[in-house]
């Protein structure tokens, strides 16, 4: 059961990837499948009362992330949130709130921006549109990093 679980979250992260790259839109149903995907494996690998408290802890960051966000968005930039920043991203960061303990949650989200970032820079003369993929990079990230963890049993991502 868990085999067929991860395989259809690597399917569904490579298709986010796909969906961001090609269209820079992402379905919401496959965002939701990712999320729950990362939710079940987040569950079956920790004790309901952390799980429950790393999913309440992970969202309050991503709810001051997009406060950030939206505020320097309308001060800074003058725009409004929508035209900076994607609501994809947004789902996107929330299936990953759900998918990991908190601690692995902090970094690998930190590391997977700086993966985008440094990804998209040095490909972005590549792309006909000035926006970034970021939930499709973020995807390919998450993807390396589930793929290697279940190969190498490196650590559990969901002990911390």
């Amino acid at each position: 059961m868990f085999v067929i679980i991860k395989l259809l979250l690597i399917i569904a992260l490579v298709a986010i990837c796909y969906q961001d790259f090609k269209e820079r839109q992402v379905y919401l149903g496959l965002l939701v499948l990712t999320g729950v995907f990362m939710s079940f494996l987040h569950f079956n690998n920790s004790d309901p009362t952390v799980y429950f408290w790393n999913i309440i802890l992970n969202i309050t960051v991503i709810l001051i992330i997009y406060t950030v966000l939206f505020f320097y968005s309308l001060w800074r930039l003058k725009k409004s949130i929508s035209q900076t920043f994607g609501l994809g991203d947004l789902l996107f960061f929330i299936a990953l709130a759900v998918g990991f303990s908190t601690a692995t949650f902090l970094v690998l989200f930190t590391f997977s921006l700086i993966f985008s970032l440094v990804f998209y820079i040095s490909i972005k003369s590549n792309f006909k549109t000035k926006t970034v993929p970021l939930a499709g990079l973020q995807a390919i990230f998450i993807v390396l990093i589930y793929t290697f963890n279940w190969i190498f049993q490196w650590t559990n991502l969901y002990a911390i």
